[in-house]
């Protein structure tokens, strides 16, 4: 196996008639999944798309998500998942960053799209997934008919690019983190052996397709290990998910710590047949202990806990059998990964001392942040990434996350940017100072948190500001909570010390993600 598209090649040869994907009433077989795949390649090809070429899609969770990203794949292009919580000035700024020959959307977005795309560069062709057409666009449906269903037959090296996916930058403007074929199937694979699949496995799919954790932390290392991937699609509702594990005799699923805590905390969870259910995964951000130990006393089986970073992919994990007497240990390093803890200097950390985690570029790691140079140089040193978080050896090749580096706030599993919500709270006419930061979340890990000092004058609250918030970024960015005060702590250079403001609320903490 040497690239993506090979994945669901092989697996419509070895298993034609099981099926690969599931959503509602909606079934595909290995088999037809690849046919799909091949059809759509062909088309892709027929309106000009060349290894290389970019090729977006905006949709919420549906089967063609995956069709499209395997197709891509078959013909030499690079996937660019969009979040569909985009507002239209994000989505006008990635389409022009990443400048996708097509752009794949779903019925609920045509409105956004029509608002924005006067002022697209590109893409040159608007397909709708269903529904109704854009003015002189096209459908999915136009590119797929009577196309054939043999293999493209491109030919590509496995460490050309695969993806561009976009996480928020420290400036606001979100950057592009450009990965190979190798990179992800080395990622996939590690996630197999590590993450126990097993070829029967039914895996249930309740995160967003268009972030890794739902592509490519338990799609495709599903489908790669020939298992049955069942697709949920917007939004999170216990009682849903529940039936879906009961009635598709779900074996694996991957929450992040919010569901966790939304579903233990359910009060008709017991109604449900959990039997089924043999692994869950979790990560992306902070689980309380409280809501851990809950959901290993409600669910009664085997937890796996993951570590990774958009540009890193997977890296480690914490098996079932460390959750007794290691629960708030991040994990150890992954099959082909390849960390490092290392001091400022660069030097590996002795045991127990702090250091920031660095992971091998060689093998899991991006190319690179997509025409972002000088981000590249910052992040990727002597074929090193650094990740930005802080962490300690434990022993045995176990670590602890204490801390970020950076500001970054992970609330719900998205990388939240303080220095954007700054930037948009600082254009409001009753603000002088903010400072953002992230603050304890028994739900969602962290919250968004802002300090204001007001103008002279100004009668600001706190429900003017989130809705301000509200109006300018999407939704889970706005802050929670709000305080006023008259002076923010600075250092003699004049740089506020978030520290002093952070402090009072982590003070009970242990981990600080």
């Amino acid at each position: 196996m040497q690239v993506i598209g090979d994945i669901v090649r092989l697996n419509a040869k070895r298993y034609p008639d099981k099926n690969a994907l599931i959503m509602d009433d909606k079934h595909l077989t290995h088999g037809q999944l690849n046919h799909k795949v091949n059809q759509l390649a062909h088309g892709l090809l027929s309106v000009g798309v060349r290894p290389g070429d970019r090729v977006a899609i905006l949709a919420y969770n549906c089967l063609e998500c995956v069709v499209v990203n395997y197709a891509t794949a078959k013909c030499g292009g690079v996937v660019v998942p969009i979040n569909f919580r985009y507002k239209r000035d994000e989505l006008i700024y990635l389409i022009n960053n990443s400048e996708p020959k097509v752009l794949f959307f779903g019925p609920d977005f045509i409105s956004l799209v029509e608002d924005a795309k006067d002022e697209f560069i590109s893409p040159a062709h608007l397909v709708a997934i269903s529904g109704e057409l854009l003015d002189s666009g096209l459908g999915l449906t136009n590119l797929m008919d009577e196309r054939p269903t043999e293999e493209p037959g491109i030919k590509m090296d496995p460490t050309s690019p695969f993806t561009i996916t976009y996480t928020s930058g420290t400036t606001g403007s979100p950057k592009g983190v450009l990965a190979s074929h190798s990179a992800f199937l080395n990622i996939y694979q590690g996630m197999t052996i590590e993450g126990d699949l097993q070829p029967d496995e039914i895996t249930l799919v309740c995160l967003p397709l268009f972030h890794t954790g739902g592509m490519h932390a338990l799609t495709q290392p599903t489908l790669l290990r020939g298992g049955t991937a069942v697709i949920m699609s917007k939004g999170f509702d216990p009682d849903k998910i529940l039936d879906a594990v009961s009635r598709y005799g779900v074996t694996l699923t991957m929450w992040v710590p919010t569901m966790l805590a939304m579903l233990v905390n359910y009060p008709d969870i017991t109604k449900y047949n959990l039997s089924t259910l043999e692994k869950i995964w979790y990560g992306s951000s902070a689980i309380s202990p409280p809501v851990l130990e809950a959901s290993v006393d409600i669910f009664k089986t085997r937890f796996y806990q993951w570590y990774g970073q958009t540009e890193t992919g997977m890296v480690s994990v914490l098996r079932p059998e460390d959750h007794l007497e290691r629960s708030q240990c991040t994990g150890r390093e992954m099959f082909n990964a390849d960390l490092r803890i290392v001091s400022e200097n660069g030097k590996d950390t002795p045991e127990g001392e702090i250091g920031e985690i660095i992971s091998a570029q060689q093998y899991l790691g991006m190319i690179g942040y997509h025409n972002m140079e000088e981000a590249n140089k910052r992040t990727i040193r002597d074929g090193w990434i650094h990740t930005g978080d802080l962490a300690r050896v434990e022993g045995q090749g176990y670590f602890t996350i204490v801390d970020r580096m950076s500001d970054m706030i992970i609330s719900g599993a998205e990388n939240i940017y303080p220095k954007e919500i700054e930037d948009i709270l600082s254009g409001h006419p009753g603000v002088l100072e903010v400072a953002v930061f992230g603050i304890p979340d028994e739900v969602y890990g962290e919250s968004v948190c802002a300090v204001i000092v007001k103008k002279q004058g100004s009668q600001l609250n706190e429900k003017e500001i989130i809705d301000f918030c509200a109006s300018k970024i999407s939704s889970y960015k706005k802050p929670k909570r709000v305080a006023f005060i008259d002076e923010l702590p600075k250092n003699p250079s004049g740089k506020i010390m978030k520290k002093v403001l952070r402090e009072p609320y982590w003070a009970d903490r242990k981990k600080r993600v």
